[in-house]
């Protein structure tokens, strides 16, 4: 299956009436961020196709997004890792996603959990860490061969781990790309915050797509992205 921008979005429009009858009775969290409708059509649109066996969240605040694979993905089995417990967000995640046979619940750091869960084929989309130690955290994970897909989300224009993905990485792409664009029409209404607004991208926090396999041998990514987090380039 081609794997771009364009291939994703004409996939894309026969998966979207059934993805809105899937979610559209989540509530939003609405002033509590996390990732928008539109963003996490995107991850279904580009790795529905692979039906994986198993996805791995890494970072599910209150859990919506969460809910939202256990729905789309009915036949996969959901590991979600969320770094503390106890907190309101986790409570509310907890109880958002109980009884949902598909989902597991983890607590922990997810750059230790991730890895040892990771399974041939997986879809893989971390929330957490950000920035670097995300990036870091998708190459170790690509570097097995085994994911179908990896998704980092947060990788707004000018960030500077963005331009190092966007310097070494030349088979990934963004959600902002303008071709994704007529898919907002699921986030009106989602948050007030962007009510009226003509430009939401202030808003988004912009997934990085990765696809399987690396573009370059793993040793001078590894080395780009160290230098890349002192300031540096290769």
């Amino acid at each position: 299956m081609e794997w771009s921008p364009a291939a994703i979005a004409g996939r894309a429009e026969e998966l979207l009436p059934e993805f809105g009858r899937l979610t559209r009775d989540i509530p939003p969290e609405a002033g509590f961020g996390g990732i928008w409708e539109s963003e996490m059509f995107l991850f279904f649109a580009a790795t529905q196709w692979c039906a994986p066996r198993q996805i791995l969240e890494s970072g599910r605040a209150r859990g919506k997004s969460t809910l939202i694979l256990a729905r789309c993905f009915p036949e996969s089995h959901i590991v979600s890792v969320e770094l503390d417990r106890g907190t309101e967000n986790a409570i509310a995640a907890e109880k958002k996603l109980s009884g949902r046979p598909n989902v597991e619940l983890l607590y922990g750091d997810s750059r230790k959990l991730l890895p040892e869960r990771l399974q041939e084929g997986d879809a893989v989309l971390i929330d957490g860490p950000k920035g670097f130690r995300a990036v870091e955290l998708a190459l170790e994970i690509l570097q097995t061969g085994k994911p179908c897909a990896v998704f980092v989300h947060d990788f707004p224009p000018d960030a500077p781990w963005r331009r190092f993905v966007e310097r070494h990485w030349p088979t990934a792409f963004f959600g902002d790309d303008p071709v994704f664009e007529p898919f907002r029409v699921l986030d009106e209404g989602r948050d007030p915050r962007a009510a009226g607004a003509s430009d939401k991208t202030g808003h988004y926090g912009i997934f990085a797509c990765f696809p399987p396999g690396l573009p370059k041998p793993y040793w001078r990514l590894r080395f780009g992205l160290l230098l890349a987090q002192k300031g540096l380039s290769l």
